[in-house]
């Protein structure tokens, strides 16, 4: 019996590696909506053709604020992707850290909240943050990170692409 126990548990965890690693590459980006701090609405649907940096985050995770603050010192590594940047936060905790980041100023991030609609957190299935998903220019997956992880490596992907 135990035998069976161990060959089902081995069995459901190489099916399931098998799924995760045959979506990296063909997974499109979440449809996301997400109120911007100007009170437009954003979507997924107004995304330009071109590599995409999605970042799910919250403005008081450490680690979201470390990886914020690293980004923009490396601002060469996204200055020709579309970095949209999504909470679930309220508009309330978003503003300051847009604010203290000054992420305004920068023409190529898009930063809201999608509110308790919760599809990206879903999508995605997030269970830490940040979580990062990198698209190529021609939409595909490439690679997501999940809480903190080296910001020299997620550097190194962006660059790649």
């Amino acid at each position: 019996m135990t035998h069976k126990l161990i060959n089902l548990f081995l069995f459901i965890f190489l099916a399931n590696t098998a799924f995760s690693q045959a979506s990296v590459g063909t997974r499109k980006i979440a449809p996301f909506k997400m109120q911007l701090t100007n009170g437009q609405q954003y979507t997924s649907a107004q995304l330009a053709k071109g590599p995409v940096v999605l970042i799910y985050f919250s403005p008081d995770c450490d680690h979201c604020q470390d990886f914020t603050k690293d980004l923009i010192k490396n601002y060469a590594v996204v200055a020709n992707k579309q970095v949209i940047m999504v909470t679930f936060q309220a508009m309330d905790m978003l503003k300051p850290f847009v604010t203290q980041y000054n992420l305004n100023k920068y023409l190529n991030f898009k930063v809201g909240t999608e509110g308790t609609s919760y599809i990206v957190q879903h999508y995605y299935q997030i269970r830490s943050f940040p979580y990062i998903a990198i698209y190529d220019k021609s939409g595909n997956l490439v690679k997501t990170y999940e809480g903190e992880q080296p910001h020299a490596e997620i550097f190194k992907t962006l660059k790649a692409i």
